[in-house]
């Protein structure tokens, strides 16, 4: 592989894609890599979103660049690290439809390398956490679970309780079963009387 493989295949890419220079270890050594990735920078054909992490844009000639979502970029992250995310805080109640509030910063639990990431004015921290949060497998119920936490069990009240129902009834019995008990207990309590299967409900 050379030098001209990478920008073939940049090139050749769709734009709005995200490419790790980590991406290329088999094309060319990594000063290589560095100074091809840095030439099509300066060309615009890539946009520069972090250490090692470029975008082929996508623009808009009145917004400029159209950047992927943070859920899009963390994830493609964690896939390039073998690593696991659950996203916290203000983006659990986000993807959950509890707020129309973008956040701006994004923390995520992993399992990999913590960090912090900045991409035009947002941010994406990657927050070290022990592997018994990923006990909970069910990406449903980790976000549930991490939607109570952002709530806080004294602010966890009838509004939240019955926003959050409609989610909790998605859930397998088996998950339930299975993966709850890794919840603290007060989250287990109140995701329980939530929780109707299909048999209880009238």
């Amino acid at each position: 592989m050379t030098k001209k493989d990478i920008e073939t295949k940049i090139l050749k890419s769709s734009r709005g894609s995200l490419f790790f220079a980590d991406n290329f270890s088999t094309y060319a050594s990594p000063d290589n890599i560095r100074q091809v990735l840095s030439r099509l920078e300066k060309e615009g054909l890539l946009v520069r979103l972090a250490h090692g992490i470029y975008l082929k844009p996508k623009t808009d000639e009145i917004l400029g660049v159209i950047y992927p979502d943070t859920e899009e970029i963390a994830r493609q992250i964690a896939k390039r690290d073998k690593a696991r995310i659950a996203p916290t805080g203000v983006l659990a109640l986000y993807l959950l439809g509890l707020t129309t509030q973008v956040p701006l910063k994004t923390v995520y639990l992993t399992d990999g390398s913590q960090r912090e990431i900045k991409i035009g004015n947002r941010t994406i921290k990657f927050k070290k956490t022990a592997p018994k949060t990923f006990a909970i497998k069910d990406e449903l119920l980790q976000l549930i679970v991490q939607a109570f936490k952002e709530k806080g069990q004294k602010e966890a009240v009838e509004d939240f309780l019955v926003k959050i129902q409609p989610a909790i009834q998605q859930l397998e019995p088996k998950v339930i079963e299975k993966q709850l008990p890794y919840a603290p207990v007060w989250i287990q309590k109140a995701v329980r009387k939530l929780y109707k299967p299909d048999n209880d409900v009238e």
